[in-house]
């Protein structure tokens, strides 16, 4: 893979920096990491799912580590495992996520919990490690992946939107900690992304957004940091001059864009795919959580296209 430097003054001159991502087997996360290899980085690739985690880190030369965010000993682990590779970490994405779709009073309590947990925790768990990592090493980045619903909570993804608020809310407040550590902290808060846990929903005002988008906008505030990143970047000053009218207005302007339609009505077939996957993930954690081994390093790991 050709690499590009982009580093500035504010990241090490000498070796390669160092980048963990967090959800970094697919979607967002993955091309994140692909990303970020390209622009210089030693990637660190830590999924729930440690095949996809060998997958990306394959793609960027990097380390695949298996690790359940919702846990705080995995993710102290992992920033463990990418200082006892590479001896530093300049860099940590926290990526990993769910989006549960629907009404709020209909879904399932085990998956509300859980989406908290992945959500919330993970991303405390590893703003946390992150921080105890980098202070050693005179600074870093922490980029926090959000949405666009933590400014626009939307019916259909409420639970969602309020966990992303957590996540914006928290990166808001802890710049300002981190600044006097060298540490810069960034939420990137991208609109609907053609992933699986965006299937099924009804895209308004803009078309979704690849995968690279979001990887662009996260490369950008590594190299040059900024509170908050909308993605696409146009639609962030619209959102903030919707905020500044009167709610009657802004809920005659919701129904005329059926911004109401996008995560609401949907065909639950078209889900099918993503909601397995989910019961899947939310099965290997209660599995971890009750004694069952999970490997934490996949290293040397050959992967063969069969």
């Amino acid at each position: 893979m050709r690499k590009r430097d982009v580093r500035n003054d504010a990241l090490p001159t000498g070796p390669a920096p160092v980048a963990v991502v967090t959800g970094a087997g697919r979607g967002i996360g993955r091309a994140v990491a692909v990303r970020l290899a390209a622009d210089g980085f030693r990637i660190v690739a830590s999924d729930l799912d440690a095949d996809a985690a060998v997958w990306t880190a394959a793609l960027c030369e990097g380390l695949p580590v298996q690790a359940d965010v919702t846990r705080r000993t995995d993710v102290d682990d992992l920033a463990q495992a990418a200082l006892a590779e590479y001896g530093r970490v300049d860099v940590w994405v926290n990526n990993a996520g769910l989006m549960p779709q629907g009404l709020l009073a209909e879904q399932e309590a085990e998956l509300l919990e859980h989406t908290c947990r992945v959500n919330i925790d993970g991303v405390l768990h590893g703003c946390r490690a992150a921080l105890r990592t980098m202070r050693q090493h005179s600074g870093g980045r922490i980029v926090n992946i959000a949405s666009v619903c933590a400014l626009k909570p939307l019916p259909g993804l409420a639970f969602y939107s309020a966990t992303k608020a957590a996540v914006d809310a928290l990166s808001m407040a802890l710049r300002h900690e981190a600044r006097g550590l060298g540490i810069h902290v960034s939420a990137v808060l991208p609109y609907l992304v053609d992933t699986t846990a965006g299937t099924g929903l009804q895209p308004r005002l803009f078309r979704p957004l690849r995968v690279e988008q979001v990887a662009d906008a996260v490369a950008g505030v590594v190299r040059r940091p900024r509170a908050r990143c909308v993605v696409p970047r146009r639609l962030g000053p619209l959102l903030t001059a919707a905020a500044l009218l009167p709610q009657p207005v802004q809920d005659a302007a919701d129904r005329w864009l059926r911004l109401y339609e996008l995560a609401l009505g949907i065909d639950g077939c078209a889900r099918a795919a993503y909601q397995a996957s989910t019961r899947a993930a939310i099965a290997r954690c209660h599995g971890s959580e009750h004694g069952t081994p999970a490997p934490r390093l996949v290293p040397n790991t050959e992967v063969t296209d069969e």
